[in-house]
Formats: C-alpha cells, sequence, structure tokens
C-alpha cells in the first residue's frame, strides 16, 4: 500500500469523526462542553420520570396525586451476549406530592422523616429482571422541613451513590432498563409532637421506560460494562424528559482498515411520546472523541492537524417519520485542530449554537419509537493542503440508541 493511500485513509477517519461527532447535539447558544463528554461507549444521562402516588393513611386510601422520580447514572451504549453490565454513578430524589406538606400546613406540621421502602430498576430480558435500590441503600431522610403547599423531596441514596447490578444481558435483542415502582412512609411531624404517618406508593404516569441498549455479538463481552469516573453533572430537566450524551463507538472502514472513533451526541429529549403528537431532540450537541491510538495512528501516518466540514449526520428511527433523516442538511464546519501523540482528542461540533432534531411522527400502532444513530459523511483537509479527501462512517453494530420512547 503506498503512503498516499494510507494517508487517504486516515483522513477518512477524521472525517467520519467529525462527522458523527454534530449528529443530535444541547439549543442553547453554547456547543457542548467537552469536559462533559464520557468515555467512548459509555451513556450518562438524567431522567425526570412522571410518576402517580397514591397516599394511604393506615388502610385507608385518601388521594393519588402526581410526583416525579429524578435518577442520574451512566449505562453502557452496547452490550454483547451474556454480559455483565451495571447502571453506575447512580443518583436521584423521588419528589412526594406537595399535597403531603400541605396536609401538614393544617395541623402546624413542621418537619418530616421518610423512608423509601422500595425503589426498583428494571432491565428487561436481562437476569435478573429487577434490582430494588431499598434493599441495598439507605434511602431516607429525617427531620426534612417542610413548608405548606410544596413538595417533599427524599434524597437517593443516603450519601454516596448508588450501583445497579450487575446485570446479565440476553443473547440478542434491546435491554430497556425501567422505573418499576416506588413506595415509601412518610412521617410528619409538629412541633408540639403530634406525628401523622403516611404512605406512598407510586407508579410511572407516562411509561417508565428511562433507555435502551442493544444487544450484538460483535461486542467484547468478556469484561462487565461497567464505567466509573465519568463526569456526570447535568441540570434538573423538566418532568418527562432526559438531558445526556451519549459517546458511541464507531467503526470507519477507510480503504479496508477500520479506525476507532466516539461520537458523542447530548440533548433533551421527551421519554414518551403522544399517538397524534410528534418527538423532537432539543438542545442538541456534539462531540468528535479520537482514543490515543487512533490520534497515533494518524501522527503516524504524517497527519498533524484536521480541518474541513460534515456534510451528513443521519438518525435512525424505527416506528417514525422521517425515518433516515440527515440532521444537518446544511453541513457544519470543523475547525482546524492539531493532534498530539498518546493524547485522545476531544472536539465539540458546533463550535458554537446547537441543532434541533425532529419533529418525528410516530407509525400509527406502534407501541414506541426508537431513535439510534446512523450513517455519517464529510470531507477534510489535512495538514493545511486544500485538498478535500471524501469520508463515510456506516451506523454502529449493534445499535447505538438516544431514546425509546413508549407511545401514550
Amino acid at each position: 500500500m503506498s503512503s498516499q493511500s494510507f494517508l487517504r485513509r486516515v483522513r477518512g477517519v477524521i472525517a467520519l469523526a467529525a462527522i458523527a461527532t454534530i449528529a443530535v447535539v444541547p439549543t442553547t447558544s453554547s456547543a457542548l462542553d467537552t469536559k462533559l463528554v464520557p468515555s467512548i461507549g459509555a451513556d450518562t444521562g438524567r431522567f425526570t420520570l412522571p410518576i402517580s402516588c397514591q397516599i394511604s393513611l393506615g388502610t385507608l386510601k385518601l388521594i393519588k396525586i402526581a410526583g416525579t422520580v429524578d435518577i442520574q447514572g451512566i449505562a453502557p451504549v452496547q452490550l454483547g451476549p451474556g454480559q455483565a453490565f451495571y447502571l453506575s454513578q447512580g443518583a436521584g430524589a423521588l419528589t412526594l406530592p406537595a399535597w403531603l406538606s400541605t396536609l401538614g400546613g393544617l395541623v402546624t406540621v413542621n418537619q418530616a422523616d421518610a423512608v423509601v421502602t422500595s425503589l426498583k430498576i428494571g432491565a428487561t430480558r436481562s437476569t435478573p429482571a429487577t434490582v430494588d435500590l431499598a434493599q441495598l441503600y439507605d434511602l431516607s431522610v429525617s427531620n426534612v422541613p417542610v413548608t405548606s403547599g410544596q413538595p417533599i423531596t427524599v434524597g437517593l441514596p443516603k450519601t454516596g451513590d448508588f450501583r445497579v447490578g450487575p446485570y446479565v444481558a440476553p443473547a440478542d435483542g434491546r435491554v430497556q432498563f425501567q422505573f418499576q415502582g416506588a413506595s415509601a412512609d412518610v412521617t410528619l411531624k409538629s412541633k408540639v409532637g403530634l406525628k401523622i404517618k403516611v404512605h406512598a406508593e407510586c407508579a410511572a404516569s407516562q411509561g417508565n421506560a428511562l433507555l435502551s441498549v442493544a444487544v450484538g455479538s460483535n461486542v467484547d463481552s468478556s469484561k462487565p460494562a461497567l464505567y466509573e469516573g465519568q463526569p456526570l453533572s447535568y441540570p434538573t430537566v423538566a418532568a418527562g424528559n432526559l438531558i445526556g450524551i451519549v459517546n458511541a463507538p464507531y467503526k470507519c472502514d477507510i480503504g479496508g482498515q477500520q479506525y476507532d472513533i466516539g461520537v458523542a451526541v447530548g440533548g433533551v429529549i421527551p421519554l414518551a411520546v403522544k399517538k397524534a403528537g410528534t418527538l423532537s431532540i432539543t438542545q442538541a450537541s456534539g462531540a468528535i472523541t479520537l482514543p490515543a491510538a487512533t490520534v497515533n495512528r494518524l501522527l503516524d501516518a504524517g497527519v498533524t492537524s484536521v480541518q474541513g466540514k460534515v456534510s451528513e449526520l443521519h438518525l435512525i428511527v424505527d416506528n417514525g417519520t422521517p425515518a433516515n433523516p440527515n440532521v444537518l442538511p446544511a453541513g457544519t464546519d470543523i475547525p482546524l485542530t492539531q493532534l498530539q501523540r498518546d493524547t485522545p482528542l476531544v472536539v465539540s461540533l458546533p463550535t458554537s449554537g446547537t441543532v434541533t432534531a425532529g419533529p418525528f411522527k410516530p407509525t400509527t400502532g406502534a407501541a414506541s419509537m426508537v431513535i439510534g444513530m446512523g450513517a455519517a459523511a464529510a470531507s477534510l483537509q489535512f495538514n493545511g493542503t486544500g485538498q478535500n479527501v471524501p469520508v463515510t462512517c456506516p451506523k454502529p453494530e449493534p445499535d447505538a440508541l438516544l431514546v425509546d420512547a413508549p407511545l401514550i
């Protein structure tokens, strides 16, 4: 193989990286903060799921009112058959309805103790199918100030964070993380010693899916899929939405050789979609991530800097239309970027602003709409030569999923 041919392949790799990066981007005025991009293969996120809580006083059922469960953590983007996996760096909160504090106001209650007695996180088609965090961690709070008309929030866990698992993946298909219900005992306390004990049984009210992970035979399943020490700092998101970043593994076939890169995509995505409604990914941004090994291969081929333009970044929409949209129809420039040996490269794209993908319309009669990352294309110039090198990259195998939203 000639050195020129190899250099072209390398160029293709970088272009690919640039392409995937821009795919789905957080609609504020700033690009994705590269310090928040997790390792290749990791999916970080924060979910605020609407729930409905039945409040009981002893055996008397009083009222059913809405609340939320807030969960954040890290999951793998892909799994191999029979692979052990975890939801790690977990934390969150169960917010119980404001009705409780209003009840407290009627009887001069000013504090509350709360114990989450059950918080179940499921992973469909996996073993075990469900893990109850309340059996593993202290999910309680004491002497929480109570203000009439304000909700009562129980942080999870009491100290540190939680790790859910290990689960064992099925042989194929998809695994869906789910919130499968929670229960809590709340004791409302007054200054004069009066105590009112109530019980809350909570279930998801608009679909219980958090995220889905595809299983494929080409994923190395010899080690557990466990991500720790990852950046995980997201603001609270509105009920019924998730905010997160998926750093999907891509393999670029350039001139018969494969190069590993990561395409990070972040944004705000609804957790469910109405059957007659639409779904859009907003505040979206991305980043190209080149591991140190890929950077070194490029340098060995004589590439010291890259720039160019991403022309295509497709999404794959199951049970929705459009089915294979290019979310970068106008393209996005890749700024001049220098490579440094033994140093991973993370480049935010676009460099400013964000992208909105959608709206996507669900297919009539479908149970859910699943959106994953597709193929990308770009052109690059190396070392300031001005010569455009075309690059293409197939979609990840197995799928790298952004959302699995039930139709409600």
